[in-house]
């Protein structure tokens, strides 16, 4: 599923709301980040755990992200190569945003 249909479906979801992230659209869950696509990396970035993004990064599913020179430890890139399991990926992001709310 697309990062577009994804976002149609989840944005249905109490306290998930459209908004923006470093000038770009992002979906939030109470204020909390949750996903947004990065145009300079054609990846979806997700916020989950630090242990989660280390796994994803060690199961070569996910990158690090480190816009900024620094590294987000509970920010993870998923390339479009893994476009078919967004949603999943979205949707472990609003439990963890729902864990920080």
């Amino acid at each position: 599923m697309s990062y577009e249909q994804v976002i149609s479906k989840i944005v249905r979801e109490e306290g998930v709301e459209h908004s923006t992230m470093m000038s770009t659209p992002c979906i939030r869950y109470k204020g909390q980040f949750m996903s947004m696509m990065f145009d300079r990396e054609n990846a979806l970035i997700i916020k989950v755990s630090a242990d989660r993004v280390n796994e994803l990064i060690a199961q070569g599913r996910g990158l690090e992200f480190n816009f900024t020179k620094k590294r987000f430890k509970e920010w993870v890139l998923i390339p479009l190569d893994y476009e078919a399991d967004y949603e999943s990926y979205i949707y472990e992001a609003l439990e963890y945003a729902k864990t920080k709310a």
